[in-house]
């Protein structure tokens, strides 16, 4: 085959793995949506356990990318041994589940503000488990976008949010959300260690 066929074919296979990537997320996120806010039954009532159904999805994902794993590789392709990928599957998994538990007790624009700082657990995952030294930068940086995106959500805030931010069960609510931001970090932080090897 002609060369510039063979890299038009590859284009075209490109095009169709990001579009079935964004649209599998535009769909999933239209679902999660309808399932959050929708009312559904004789009485009305919301769908409650999205927690245990984003982390049953996750479970799936983990099984589904483990079967991948050993139908695709083959011993002289170079792989990391697959134990270094449990820890960061299984804390991947586990994540997600407590960011929509968090959501029980703290509103969504008190999340937003927490998780725009996730930037802070992953640089501090890396560097206590990993030894990443980052540079004074990289420390300035992240500061800044924490501080930013805090200073706005917070100028933004109507009395509603105001007042569920201090729920009774708001420090449940953080922590949860602290327990999502730690195990993004960590899996961040351990998928980065896995690339550079």
């Amino acid at each position: 085959m002609d060369k510039e066929v063979i890299a038009f074919q590859r284009v075209v296979w490109l095009l169709v793995c990001v579009g079935g990537i964004f649209g599998a997320y535009i769909y999933q996120g239209y679902l999660q949506e309808t399932l959050s806010t929708k009312r559904f039954g004789p009485d009305g009532q919301r769908f409650q356990h999205l927690p245990f159904l984003s982390f049953l999805q996750n479970v799936v994902c983990l099984v589904w990318s483990y079967i991948m794993t050993k139908l695709w590789s083959t011993k002289s392709s170079g792989t990391a041994p697959l134990w270094e990928f449990w820890s960061p599957g299984i804390t991947n998994t586990i994540g997600p589940a407590l960011g929509l538990q968090a959501l029980k007790y703290i509103s969504y624009p008190a999340q937003v503000l927490a998780k725009s700082s996730k930037m802070i657990p992953v640089m501090l995952v890396g560097a206590l488990f990993y030894g990443i030294k980052y540079t004074l930068p990289e420390y300035i940086c992240t500061s800044l976008v924490a501080s930013g995106v805090s200073l706005f959500a917070l100028s933004k805030s109507s009395s509603k949010t105001v007042s569920k931010i201090a729920h009774p069960n708001a420090p449940l609510g953080y922590g949860l959300c602290l327990g999502n931001l730690l195990f993004d970090g960590y899996t961040n932080s351990t998928q980065d260690n896995i690339k550079k090897r």
